[in-house]
């Protein structure tokens, strides 16, 4: 056995045999007093080693430790990085020298269709099915950004790359969906707010140019052409007013709501069936069904607002001789009183029924402006409903009419 691989104690016995020995040989060799010098030098000797061999194997020890901590700290600060990363809606995809797959968090996984398990260590173009991706990460030009389709379906990804050290590189995905359908639905509100505009502008700037150019018109078509260019300024006044209230209504939403008032529904109701009366000026039989007598909490302008978007909405589009009721009843089932209102005009295809609270969209774009309707009507309702806690419901059939609904749950209701 080599003397390195000896035990301390081993070690400490075997140098006192050897110092016995010297202290022998001395014995019988010399005289006493230079054997008891030689056995004293040779104690002294082995004492000396000794303390080395501790002290170095002491040093070695608490760098042994040292460095044991300094693992334990760093490989502890990888894992508190990976775990906030793993917490990140982004995805994270760390890839190593030759690009291959090092470690990638659930973000990335949900939005690029892999697996930390079966892709660690794997190539990029082995991973990626996606051409562009590949292309991009390869080409190691990360100036820009690009856009991909996510592994789920209908979502947008915006991929970035960034550059850690020599040997890791690391790519990002952002999912970007809201953020493009908000600027499809900006870009689409613009273009329809153009569009409703131009229409009226047309009109009255073409009749305004006849008369500034002279043009001799009989009293009778004159007559005509202000009646028309007033009704179409009507329009855009209506247009801006409802913008206007679909502006405040959004704004509200983002700030603290106001405190709920106590709304008598069965007056309101009441009050709304006389409106309707004078909007339909007896084209129409209009009823009333007020067989509940609970208020509810709300802010009673926005309710009244609405309630009578839903009583002209009917009016309007109910042909002449129809039926509407307007009702405020109670649903023991449900335990939610529901205002109603209810025609038999000519109904709403059920494809069509999910887009009416979209705005500027209509079934019958031009039979809705024949009507003087903006295209806002039913945003507004659908704004006020969730700012007043209720439910709008729609129901539908072509050819037997529609049912438009205010459905308060029962923490809305006050006896």
């Amino acid at each position: 056995m080599s003397a390195k691989n000896l035990s301390p104690r081993s070690f400490c016995i075997l140098g006192l045999i050897c110092v016995a020995v010297i202290a022998s040989l001395l014995y019988i060799t010399v005289s006493w007093e230079k054997t008891l010098l030689g056995t004293s030098i040779a104690l002294v000797a082995l004492v000396c080693y000794i303390i080395f061999k501790m002290s170095d194997g002491w040093m070695n020890s608490v760098e042994a430790e040292q460095m044991k901590s300094d693992q334990s700290r760093f490989t502890a600060r990888i894992d508190r990085y990976r775990l906030s990363l793993s917490a990140l809606p982004e995805g994270v995809v760390l890839f190593r020298q030759g690009h291959t797959v090092e470690w990638c968090n659930p973000a990335a996984e949900k939005h690029l269709g892999i697996k930390l398990t079966t892709h660690l260590g794997m190539a990029l173009n082995l991973v990626f099915d996606n051409p562009k991706i590949v292309e991009y990460l390869e080409s190691g030009d990360y100036s820009k950004p690009i856009e991909i389709k996510s592994q789920e379906p209908g979502r947008i990804l915006l991929l970035f790359a960034v550059v850690a050290d020599k040997t890791h590189f690391i790519m990002v995905t952002r999912d970007i969906t809201e953020q493009r359908r908000i600027d499809s639905m900006r870009k689409d509100f613009v273009a329809n707010v153009s569009h409703e505009l131009r229409t009226p502008l047309t009109v009255i700037t073409g009749f305004l140019d006849m008369i500034l150019r002279g043009k001799e018109l009989d009293e009778k078509t004159l007559h005509e052409h202000l009646c028309l260019m007033q009704q179409e300024a009507e329009r855009m006044q209506s247009l801006v007013n409802d913008l206007l209230s679909l502006s405040r209504l959004e704004s509200k939403d983002e700030q603290e709501s106001e405190p709920p008032e106590v709304v008598n529904m069965a007056k309101l109701v009441a009050s709304l069936a006389e409106d309707g009366v004078a909007l339909s000026r007896g084209r129409h039989t209009i009823d009333t069904d007020i067989s509940c007598n609970q208020a509810v909490l709300g802010q009673v302008d926005e309710l009244r607002s609405a309630c009578l978007n839903l009583v002209t909405n009917a009016v309007r589009y109910t042909p002449d001789g129809g039926k509407i009721e307007i009702s405020w009843r109670y649903d023991p089932k449900e335990e939610s009183a529901i205002f109603a209102v209810q025609d038999n005009g000519i109904g709403i295809d059920a494809e069509d029924i999910p887009r009416l609270t979209e705005r500027f969209y209509r079934v019958d774009k031009s039979r809705s402006r024949e009507k003087g309707g903006t295209g806002l009507g039913l945003a507004i309702v659908k704004h006020v409903a969730i700012r007043n806690h209720c439910r709008l419901d729609i129901q539908s059939e072509p050819g037997k009419g529609s049912t438009f609904s205010l459905i308060f749950p029962k923490d809305s209701l006050i006896e």
